[in-house]
């Protein structure tokens, strides 16, 4: 509906009600929570490949979303872009709500597929019957969940504040621009491989995989101040990518693990808002720094 109003838009004020008002509020109802929530309800021993997989795709799509305009704005006008996506989302909204169920119970089903009758088998799964039992409120009283708060800042902060950053710090030491501006490009193509590298938190605790996601992300973020250097310039592009991708898989599956499904929709909501919050002033504290 908000991009319906923004290809209909005559005014900078419609096209703060549909883009931002309701097109803000439909991208945070419809994209990271609830795909993180569906996937970590529907699975439960390769939940980290499976939310890895979906966030890949979703990257995957981003990035072609940059030669789609291209086409769009060369044949047509931005206006048969914007309500050719609305047309797009009412579509999956109606595919969404005609085919998606919020977890396996409703069609008398378990995680992974398990029959219904077979009695809960395996560590994993009776400690997941152990942690469902959770509730947002028990949760978010807890230090686990301060300390995860903690590490969805580590993660976000870096990357949102390289990302608008990352080609005026690579002409201020020396690049030329189209090689400068390359960067930014092949860092998010390298996050997408990184958000399938979170998926070794199936393997191994999904705690120690964001640690070491996050000392990638810190390391490669560090590593930029010797940026002159092209060889350490794409190291440290790609740490931070790799680190960032694994950290952004992650870290819902350690929610998971830790407070199960129950509690897991208010609690990563929660993370996101104040996730959100510091992302945002990140780019604008680095810029204010810089001047």
């Amino acid at each position: 509906a908000g991009l319906l109003v923004v290809g209909q838009a005559d005014s900078a004020l419609d096209c703060y009600l549909g883009f931002s008002i309701l097109g803000g509020i439909g991208i945070g109802f419809s994209t990271i929570i609830p795909a993180q929530t569906l996937g970590q309800n529907w699975f439960l021993r390769r939940r980290a490949l499976v939310i890895g997989v979906i966030f890949a795709f979703g990257g995957i799509v981003g990035r072609l979303v940059a030669p789609v305009d291209t086409w769009v704005l060369t044949d047509y006008d931005w206006r048969v872009g914007m309500t050719a996506i609305a047309v797009l989302s009412a579509t999956l909204a109606v595919v969404a709500g005609l085919l998606v169920r919020e977890n396996p119970e409703v069609l008398g089903q378990r995680r992974d597929g398990t029959e219904p009758s077979a009695p809960a088998g395996g560590a994993t799964e009776q400690l997941a019957s152990v942690a469902d039992r959770w509730t947002a409120a028990q949760a978010i009283r807890t230090p686990q969940f301060v300390l995860m708060l903690v590490c969805g800042v580590a993660y976000s902060v870096p990357w949102n504040t390289v990302v608008p950053h990352l080609t005026l710090h690579m002409l201020d030491v020396g690049y030329p621009e189209a090689v400068a501006i390359g960067f930014v490009g092949t860092m998010a193509l390298i996050s997408i491989g990184g958000r399938l590298v979170g998926a070794v938190g199936d393997w191994i605790s999904p705690q120690y995989a964001l640690s070491v996601a996050l000392a990638l992300e810190g390391l490669g973020a560090g590593g930029l101040l010797l940026a002159a250097d092209p060889m350490l310039a794409n190291l440290s592009i790609a740490l931070i990518a790799v680190g960032f991708g694994a950290a952004y898989i992650s870290i819902p599956v350690v929610f998971s693990h830790f407070f199960g499904r129950r509690a897991f929709s208010v609690t990563t909501g929660i993370r996101m808002t104040i996730t959100g919050v510091f992302s945002g002033l990140g780019p604008w504290l680095a810029g204010l720094a810089f001047d």
